[in-house]
């Protein structure tokens, strides 16, 4: 866990949002540079003489007429300072232009496109990287002349590289996010998806980028000038000093009015482009919360419990006040105890989680109460106790294992880091021991965490959280995104733990049937309020609240009748998988890399029905999402054959096949009016979207369909909103088959059903054919007419629904309804 950092927000008038410190900081940057272009563009407008003229004595000192005095030529200085303004200022913003351009249009190609296009692009940019700069910039320059657009030829040609490779890192994450995949399964190409998506969420790196090349092509710009090899019919900054150079102004007092006002000149623009630039793609990163101040102590009140929270209440600073968060919540951990602390998306379960470290967001602050630990409160302790007390006796399992763990550094190193911060010996021996705590093998410690499944990786997290032996764990959401089997062994690790260690755990999480499988007691928390506090099994029978009463009716059982009750579907065969096989890394050149090929599909024959539901269970890497791929048409199988309505299935025909994504908050993108994100499709394939044929689509599935919501951005609707639109772009494609990729895993246990239900009206309404995918053997058995579980690329047990779920037959089949039913009872491989 990093140490906190003083919080740069600067706050004004409740209801107003004041600047920030990089705003202020960037805003007067572009003062500095905008009062210099002015000055550069108008300056010598307001002047009787131009810069070439003999207007006064040479070596004439500064005077009421010629401020800044004359250089040996009888040269009005100030006047060749505001004309070299115009060349200097102009050869940086010309050049960024271009070399930003430039960059951002091989690492945008090369990245989106990968393979040979990536090699090629990184090898030329490798070779650039690795030449002398300035004496490749003076080479160049020597060689193709002086003059203005030799040197803004020169230093883009020379400065391009550098920001291809920032640039295309980026790209590389955006390529893999979930909305530019959902934009591709659309039928986007390349230049729709650049436009539309990559080139606007990069932008954030591509203007800090420009401000950087802008600066230091001022400097470039001014050597080369100073060295001769500028336009010597032109004045510059760097022209100016070259005369005053050659001319021995040194040698005379007026070096003093003749080279300082250039140099000067060149520093202030130099640091306008650097204030303007100052944390320019940083406004979003995620800081932690030093509530500028602790809050005074509190009389605590009797209680046995090792953590004891009193009367905690939060509130967030937004731009239309203080909106509370969490409200007077008193609960009470004791020693070896599993407590769940269970609520949806906003009820503030996880704003109370990290409050307990005093890790809140910015905005964040703590209002009342206190938590004690051992008797000691953590909400008045000072800097210095609060970061000794972090991970050695209150520690955090977040939520994403793969962005808490450090990409570029061993798992055996950031273990060690977290023995080490609390003054710990972190050999090889105690590395060793922890990961042999956690179930995995020493010998794994050397590598690196994409090399780890998910499963690993957060378990590694769990291993640098207990690496100081604390009492206290805070887990954050850490299981989800994980297929049910990788979470059933992380439940089975945390009972584990728990009986071997002693420890308490908080245990936060929306997923109600996996940690009432497992807690104490639960916590039932709904709008910030702790609603109702018991044990699982008398919560489920004996709930006094209605919200906790709806949770445990949301919950789908094995055994309870279908929910979803239809009749036998013999219909034609929509979509079949003829004996497929699918690799990854086997072509040459992976081969070459020393990539050894992965078998994801081998000899898959499935086929969908029209207007079935056909669900395709497994765990991660089993082959459900390449199914999906191929279904798209976005792979072309090794072997057998993918058809549509008995033909072989191709993209370009239209979009019979649309694909739904597992998380909401990805496959939307934030920046798209709802309008936009419901309209899409259509524009991608070139078709006339009308209004009132997005508010139907709205209407649909449940949504308003006014203009207020239509221009509200996607990114400030909750998960079941941005789940709903995404349902509403496919209503408004008409498909004939929805791929379903675990649509629900990601929502709220109370929506679950409501967006199910939703499907359903697809099938009922438009003939859709759906292939669900998901993880969850029981809610399948629920919707799905048939069911095919997948195991290794392999289909191991097809059949009617309730035959696969009630009455497997496949032991991988019995072990996923294990995983829901008993979740700690799971191996640990």
């Amino acid at each position: 866990m990093s140490d906190t950092v003083l919080s740069n927000r600067i706050y004004g008038a409740p209801g107003r949002r004041a600047l920030t410190a990089e705003q202020v900081i960037r805003l007067t940057g572009l003062t500095i540079l905008t009062l210099m272009i002015g000055a550069a563009v108008f300056g010598p407008m307001l002047l009787a003489y131009g810069a070439q003229e003999i207007v006064c004595q040479p070596f004439a000192t500064p005077s009421a007429a010629h401020l800044l005095g004359c250089n040996d030529a009888g040269q009005d200085i100030l006047a060749g300072v505001l004309t070299g303004g115009r060349i200097s200022l102009s050869v940086g913003v010309v050049t960024a232009l271009l070399t930003t351009a430039l960059a951002t249009l091989v690492a945008v190609g090369a990245a989106y496109y990968g393979g040979l296009t990536d090699q090629l692009a990184m090898r030329v940019v490798d070779v650039i990287m690795s030449l002398p700069f300035l004496p490749l910039v003076i080479v160049l320059g020597t060689f193709l002349g002086a003059s203005l657009p030799v040197q803004v030829l020169v230093i883009t040609l020379v400065m391009w590289a550098q920001p291809v490779r920032e640039l295309r890192s980026q790209v590389l994450s955006l390529r893999s996010a979930e909305h530019v995949e959902a934009a591709r399964a659309m039928g986007g190409g390349f230049a729709w998806i650049a436009r539309k998506h990559l080139l606007p969420d990069l932008a954030p790196l591509i203007v800090p980028q420009f401000v950087r090349v802008a600066h230091n092509a001022i400097l470039i710009e001014s050597s080369l000038s100073f060295l001769g090899l500028g336009d010597p019919l032109r004045k510059s900054w760097g022209t100016i000093l070259f005369h005053a150079n050659a001319r021995t102004a040194f040698l005379t007092e007026s070096w003093v009015w003749w080279i300082l006002p250039p140099g000067i000149a060149i520093a202030l623009a130099v640091v306008a482009f650097a204030l303007m630039g100052y944390g320019i793609g940083d406004d979003k990163t995620p800081r932690a919360d030093r509530n500028a101040r602790a809050l005074d102590d509190v009389e605590k009140e009797p209680s046995d419990g090792i953590l004891s929270l009193q009367h905690v209440s939060i509130a967030y600073r937004t731009g239309q006040g203080t909106v509370p968060a969490v409200r007077d919540v008193s609960l009470e951990l004791r020693q070896g105890e599993l407590l769940g602390l269970v609520g949806e998306s906003g009820s503030g379960k996880s704003t109370l989680g990290m409050s307990l470290l005093r890790l809140l967001p910015p905005a964040g602050k703590i209002t009342g109460g206190g938590v004690w630990l051992d008797g000691e409160n953590l909400f008045s302790a000072e800097d210095a106790r609060l970061r000794a007390l972090r991970g050695s006796r209150i520690a955090l399992v977040p939520q994403s294992a793969m962005n808490a763990l450090n990409p570029v550094r061993t798992i055996g190193w950031q273990i060690s880091e977290a023995l080490r911060i609390h003054g710990r010996q972190g050999g090889a021996a105690q590395v060793a021991r922890l990961l042999q705590l956690v179930q995995i093998d020493p010998s794994r410690a050397a590598a690196f965490p994409h090399e780890l499944s998910g499963g690993m990786r957060q378990r590694v997290v769990i291993a640098i959280a207990l690496a100081n032996d604390p009492k206290v764990l805070i887990a954050d959401e850490p299981t989800t995104g994980l297929d049910v089997l990788v979470q059933a062994e992380i439940m089975a690790l945390f009972a584990h733990l728990r009986t071997r260690l002693g420890i308490a755990i908080v245990f936060i999480t929306h997923d109600l049937p996996l940690i009432a499988a497992e807690a104490d007691r639960l916590a039932i928390m709904e709008k910030g309020v702790i609603v109702e506090t018991g044990t699982p099994g008398d919560l489920e029978r004996n709930a006094s609240h209605p919200h906790t009463r709806a949770l445990f009716a949301s919950v789908p059982r094995l055994h309870a009748p279908r929910i979803w009750q239809r009749g036998p579907h013999a219909g034609d065969r929509i979509l079949t998988l003829e004996n497929v096989s699918m690799s990854f890394n086997a072509g040459f050149a992976a081969r070459l890399r020393g990539a050894r090929p992965v078998h994801a599909l081998r000899g898959v024959s499935v086929e969908l029905r029209r207007c079935e539901v056909l669900g395709l269970v497994g765990g991660s890497g089993s082959g459900k999402t390449t199914v999906a791929r191929l279904s798209l048409g976005q792979y072309a199988p090794d072997n057998g054959a993918v058809l549509f309505d008995g033909k072989p299935l191709h993209r370009a025909s239209g979009t019979p096949v649309h694909m739904i994504f597992q998380d909401p908050y990805q496959s939307l993108s934030a920046r798209m009016s709802v309008m936009e994100a419901v309209a899409e499709p259509l524009r991608i394939a070139g078709r006339t979207c009308k209004p009132a044929d997005i508010a139907t689509a709205l209407r649909d599935v449940h949504l308003p369909d006014d203009n207020v919501f239509l221009n509200r951005r996607v990114g400030s609707l909750s998960g079941g909103q941005r789940q709903r639109v995404a349902f509403a772009r496919a209503r408004i494609t008409r498909p004939q088959v929805i791929l379903a990729d675990e649509p629900t895993s990601m929502l709220d246990q109370s929506i679950r059903l409501e967006i199910l239900n939703l499907l359903e009206d697809m099938r009922r309404d438009l003939g859709t054919s759906i292939l669900f995918i998901t993880h969850d053997i029981v809610l399948a058995r629920h919707f799905c007419d048939r069911v095919a579980v997948m195991r290794d690329g392999v289909v191991v047990e097809l059949g009617q629904a309730d035959d696969v779920a009630l009455n497997p037959v496949h032991e991988y089949t019995s072990r996923l309804i294990e995983a829901v039913e008993h979740p700690s009872s799971a191996r640990i491989s």
